[in-house]
């Protein structure tokens, strides 16, 4: 399958894409998740949706893989951090979900595309979420997966999954260190549901290859923290919107792709059993097809008027 790559110039920052399918196709745009590059949006699932007649786009957001790294002085620890953000305090930090949200949109801009069918993961779906509330013509469908409103009243992680991601004690010094750390913090963010050992060492492989920045993870952190609760936010979208959702997601507990879709108008809400905060090969085919059914519904909407489409209050 031919895959067309690149570096474009966004928002201010680069990001470095990856297209394919059909040039003519509906542009489908794959958004990543915290600390993880676009690598990390399994190949079978891309696949699927070429198959099915879809242009597909993923990229690295700032601050991972080969896209803008973000430069600055020293950062405060995640325990700080997260003692701020659950007692309501500002955090001050190098940009916030809305400057993401202006970095996707900017990514269509510079490959020419009006609109796009959004699918977001984790710290993606947020991102997604937000753009369909706030750039509603630029989104056509919506699915998020594996997020949440980012409310702090929500149940928060297990201290285990928060200290994978953000806090490893482990020492990575070269490549086989690295696929190590990722098959162990794959065991403790996925579910019962098994997944494929060589996809994930495929992965981790390539995200290696292409270049690590750890302090894009804290900084990609700060944003979700800063922006706090999207609730409101969500209560604007028109679009079609599907949320999926794990049973046992131990990162973004089940509430959070609950409360979602409790916000988002005609919001349908698909929970994977024992699916967890991962991509597992086994449910690959029921999220390509929910993403699938979402474009669909959009495709079978009539038009809007102008004044229908809700603004920010």
């Amino acid at each position: 399958m031919k895959v067309e790559s690149g570096t474009v110039e966004s928002n201010g920052i680069e990001l470095c894409y990856e297209a394919r399918g059909p040039v003519d196709g509906e542009p489908v745009l794959f958004v990543m998740g915290l600390s993880a590059q676009m690598v990390f949006w399994p190949e079978p699932l891309l696949e699927r949706m070429v198959e099915q007649g879809f242009r597909v786009i993923r990229f690295d957001n700032r601050d991972v893989g080969k896209s803008t790294h973000i430069k600055g002085g020293k950062l405060p620890g995640p325990g700080a951090l997260v003692t701020r953000a659950m007692l309501g305090l500002p955090i001050d930090a190098p940009y916030s979900l809305h400057d993401m949200v202006a970095d996707s949109t900017g990514l269509l801009d510079a490959l020419e595309i009006d609109s796009a069918h959004w699918v977001g993961a984790s710290m993606g779906g947020m991102i997604s979420q937000l753009a369909a509330a706030t750039h509603p013509e630029r989104v056509r469908s919506l699915t998020s997966i594996m997020s949440s409103t980012n409310s702090r009243w929500l149940p928060p992680p297990r201290p285990s999954a928060l200290k994978t991601l953000m806090a490893p004690r482990v020492r990575i010094r070269d490549e086989e260190d690295f696929v190590q750390f990722g098959r162990q913090m794959v065991r403790t963010l996925g579910g019962p549901m098994l997944q494929s050992e060589a996809l994930t060492e495929e992965i981790f492989r390539r995200s290696w290859r292409r270049g690590i920045y750890p302090r894009g993870i804290r900084q990609q952190f700060m944003a979700v923290l800063a922006t706090g609760n999207i609730g409101g936010h969500l209560r604007q979208i028109r679009c079609p919107a599907t949320v999926i959702h794990g049973t046992h997601d131990p990162l973004v507990r089940p509430a959070g792709g609950r409360a979602s879709a409790r916000r988002i108008p005609d919001a349908r809400l698909s929970m994977i059993r024992r699916m967890g905060h991962d991509l597992p090969e086994e449910a690959l085919p029921r999220i390509a097809e929910l993403i699938t059914e979402t474009a669909h519904r959009a495709r079978s909407r009539p038009e809007r008027a102008p004044d229908a489409i809700p603004t920010a209050g």
